[in-house]
């Protein structure tokens, strides 16, 4: 059962004619790591757009021996660099590594006093050539400062392929039916694509931009209701499904389909007014399918990893048009842009961050009420 439509093929082979770690697009091997040096100076965004468009992300350290190979890289530059480091609050478990590898409180090179989210919520490294500062790290502002930056790739392996990424080939191909995709994949001694890291995930983002089109087929088969695997055998290790439902394609919907049995709810399962949620998830108005309450005020405080934006999708929108007001803005706070403000009866819709935290407020009146809305959301490249 096919997963995507297809307007590009895309075919993964393993690179094998070499067995020396190479890097490709003027990175350089440091310590295992493609790193390359980018001296001009750009806000944090876009030091990770300019790093996503190689398939990369900002650099990460993970060791004393990564955090001394930024100085390889940048030998003789004396100055402050983009690190792919964000932080939601004041401790080294708030602050999330670009490459969705997990949370800097295995290692980290904070200055002391940092990290510090008043000051700013990204992170740049230090090459100042000074003992007290050289290899600290440090919380800025992310859209008011410029600095250089790092991006940082996985090896590969020598290879004449053009899409030469972590050891393989990629390759587009013309649109084609699911079978002879694979087909023509196989000819190539490769297979539809198999993704297994949110690095991976990010590289073909990259060629979506290559390509102009942002729709493929990977090689992935529904064996289940829940469960999925991947055509050239290997583990089902990754996923970043919609968490929309999906409906199979080719079934008829009955004119009196049977009712369907309502799996209960935990007891609060709206978020309204909870901790931070990182993507991806959902959130509903209270009591969502019963009618919500009367003088609500929530709050959804909403994130992803800092290379990413957030695109929330309402799936289901019905409130009082007066009175019942649901506003999302594009950051944290509500004196951040206002995205839009809604009431009323909108069905389904999207809203997209420019960043990589959003807040909806939910906010009712004394009178009417209706059940409300229910909305996804997950990581998302804004292609700008």
């Amino acid at each position: 059962m096919q997963l995507f439509i297809a307007l590009i093929a895309t075919c993964v082979s393993l690179v094998f004619t070499s067995n020396t770690p190479v890097c490709t697009d003027e990175f350089r091997l440091v310590s295992g790591k493609c790193l390359r040096l980018f001296t001009s100076e750009v806000i944090h965004s876009v030091a990770e757009r300019t790093c996503m468009n190689y398939g990369a992300t900002l650099v990460t350290i993970k060791n004393a021996v990564d955090n001394r190979g930024i100085q390889t890289v940048a030998k003789n530059f004396n100055n402050t660099v983009w690190m792919g480091l964000y932080c939601f609050g004041d401790d080294v478990t708030k602050c999330l590594w670009d490459d969705a590898s997990g949370d800097s409180s295995l290692y980290s090179s904070f200055m002391a006093g940092n990290p510090q989210v008043q000051t700013g919520k990204c992170v740049y490294y230090s090459n100042v050539n000074e003992s007290s500062t050289l290899g600290k790290w440090y919380s800025s502002d992310c859209e008011n400062t410029a600095r250089p930056f790092i991006c940082e790739l996985p090896s590969t392996y020598e290879d004449d392929c053009g899409n030469n990424y972590n050891g393989f080939c990629y390759t587009h191909n013309p649109a084609a039916t699911f079978t002879v995709a694979q087909a023509t994949c196989e000819a190539s001694c490769g297979n539809l694509v198999s993704i297994h890291s949110a690095n991976e995930n990010r590289y073909l983002n990259s060629l979506f931009l290559q390509s102009g089109s942002g729709i493929f087929y990977i090689g992935a088969i529904r064996t289940s209701r829940n469960s999925y695997s991947w055509f050239d055998g290997s583990l089902w290790s990754y996923n970043n499904f919609d968490v929309t439902a999906l409906r199979p394609a080719g079934v008829q919907c009955p004119a009196n389909p049977p009712p369907v049995i309502v799996t209960p709810v935990p007891s609060n399962p709206s978020y309204c007014n909870s901790a931070l949620l990182m993507a991806p998830g959902t959130i509903t108005s209270p009591n969502f399918l019963n009618n919500y309450d009367n003088y609500l005020n929530c709050t959804y405080q909403l994130a992803t990893l800092g290379s990413y934006n957030i695109l929330l999708k309402f799936t289901s929108f019905y409130t009082e048009g007066c009175c019942d007001i649901v506003r999302v803005y594009d950051d944290d706070n509500v004196n951040s842009p206002l995205l839009g403000t809604y009431s009323g009866s909108l069905g389904s819709f999207s809203v997209v961050s420019t960043g990589n935290s959003m807040l909806i407020t939910f906010k009712t009146d004394g009178s009417i009420t209706f059940y409300g809305f229910s909305a996804s959301f997950s990581s998302y490249v804004f292609h700008t």
